[in-house]
């Protein structure tokens, strides 16, 4: 029974070193709560508030499925400095199979007050490094000591990445390209970001907040995700999300979309929880490929009551 267990997750290993634009397509990990979380791909949300917050969230994959991924993140955010500067840390910790990756990044920014609004364009820089290894003792090669297998089993690399991040309080965008060095070795090829989202009241105590996602590697299918969800009384938050796996262009039935279901609440003045499931339409021969994801933040002493308006549903 082990000896079968080992040769499913060779098998699952070796279908994605073979896949390498899968593999690369999914190096900058996608989380479906990504409106919360702007901090892992852009560099210049970095000091964007008035306040810090730390942020965390877990993300299990293709659950039932041995071998599937599993992504930690967390995040501190500083509150933007007199001087509109700020930093933000993060760390985050992805397993697939045999293959472990971890991260560690600093974010600096400055933010630009472009007037009386409280309208900011923030620019950043993300100075990074990651561990790859390779659990070798739940591989069995074919060929004792193939290299192709075990080498850069263990590697650390450092990148560089920037940010820019355009925000009011009832609209955002912004464009990144969280790494910039290449390494074909370890799977990194660079990744473009593009963020955007609006606030729209719609009732009077009912607003409609619309998040859109692009993500854009070379080799690969432009990628997107779009979701709405609607706030009660700015407290309670729920809606549908589409996220698509595989090519922009292809009918919605074949196209491989993942559907999500979003949901959280504001527990109290810093304290958010937040909550989605997903799962894939359109990829033959898939099962148990659903999603679950916790989101977990808090705010750490924010000034002013009213401020909390944009932060918190940005």
């Amino acid at each position: 029974m082990r000896q079968l267990k080992k040769h499913k997750i060779g098998a699952f290993f070796f279908f994605l070193l073979l896949g390498k634009s899968l593999l690369w397509a999914q190096q900058e990990v996608s989380f479906n709560q990504y409106m919360f979380l702007h901090q892992t791909i852009n560099a210049g949300y970095a000091g964007s508030k008035n306040y810090g917050s730390l942020t965390a969230i877990n993300r299990s994959q293709w659950v039932g499925f041995e071998g599937g991924p599993s992504t930690q993140s967390f995040s501190y955010n500083s509150a933007r400095g007199k001087k509109n500067m700020g930093f933000a840390i993060s760390g985050l910790y992805d397993r697939i199979g045999p293959i472990t990756t971890s991260q560690a990044a600093f974010d600096v920014s400055y933010q630009l007050k472009l007037n009386n609004k409280e309208h900011y364009l923030g620019v950043g820089l993300k100075l990074s490094s990651i561990w790859l290894s390779l659990n070798e003792s739940i591989l069995i090669a074919k060929t004792l000591g193939d290299p192709a297998l075990f080498s850069n089993s263990n590697q650390i690399d450092p990148n560089i990445g920037f940010g820019i991040y355009y925000q009011t309080p009832k609209f955002y965008a912004g464009f990144s390209m969280p790494k910039m060095i290449e390494n074909p070795e370890v799977f990194i090829q660079r990744h473009a970001f593009f963020i955007a989202g609006n606030l729209l009241k719609v009732g009077e105590s009912l607003e409609l907040k619309t998040s859109l996602l692009f993500r854009r590697t070379e080799g690969v299918p432009l990628g997107y995700d779009i979701s709405s969800l609607l706030y009660f009384n700015r407290t309670l938050w729920v809606g549908p999300q589409i996220k698509n796996v595989n090519n922009l262009s292809s009918p919605f039935s074949q196209s491989g979309v993942g559907l999500s279901f979003l949901g959280g609440v504001h527990l109290g003045q810093s304290l958010s929880l937040g909550y989605a499931y997903g799962n894939a339409v359109g990829i033959s021969n898939a099962e148990n490929v659903s999603s679950h994801e916790i989101f977990l933040r808090y705010d750490l002493s924010p000034k002013v009551l009213g401020i909390l308006r944009s932060p918190r549903l940005f």
